[in-house]
């Protein structure tokens, strides 16, 4: 289980505190930073305790990322026509979820083009452990992010 789906879920307490329960579960932290490990390695002291505001934030987490997304694990890569898969693939979730102005830079809008050069050969979505229309999401987030460039609200 990627504890942080790739940077999509930020809060590290509260996704150690939703795996505790499951015994079964060998976390792979995904970590972006050397802070979230450090704070995820301090969990194994003194493990964040489920309260209501934690629950709250992990239901709002839920409602969001249900359904088919992207947990940008690589997997579908390399491409055969150098597409950032697991980039461009995640993009709605990143403009929302993280600072939306990193996502919006001229190279940013160069790789979310490249998305127009998909063969549709197959190959990302035979390769993808979530069982993902990986190009079918190519083109959903790429039409989204053209939206939003041209003035969708976020």
């Amino acid at each position: 289980m990627k504890a942080l789906a790739g940077g999509l879920i930020t809060n590290t307490a509260a996704a150690y505190a939703f795996m505790l329960p499951y015994d079964h579960v060998l976390p792979i932290w995904g970590v972006q930073f050397e802070w979230q490990l450090d704070q995820f390695l301090s969990y194994q002291d003194q493990e964040p305790v489920m309260d209501a505001a934690m629950k709250t934030e992990i239901e709002k987490d839920l409602e969001e990322l249900q359904g088919e997304f992207c947990r940008g694990c690589g997997y579908c890569m390399p491409c055969p026509v150098d597409i950032n898969i697991s980039d461009c693939a995640r993009m709605s979730l990143m403009i929302r979820r993280a600072p939306a102005q990193g996502q919006l830079t001229p190279a940013m809008q160069a790789m979310m083009k490249k998305t127009e050069d998909c063969i549709h050969c197959g190959k990302c979505k035979s390769m993808c452990p979530y069982g993902l229309d990986t190009p079918t999401l190519l083109e959903k987030n790429y039409q989204d992010y053209k939206e939003i460039l041209a003035g969708k609200e976020i």
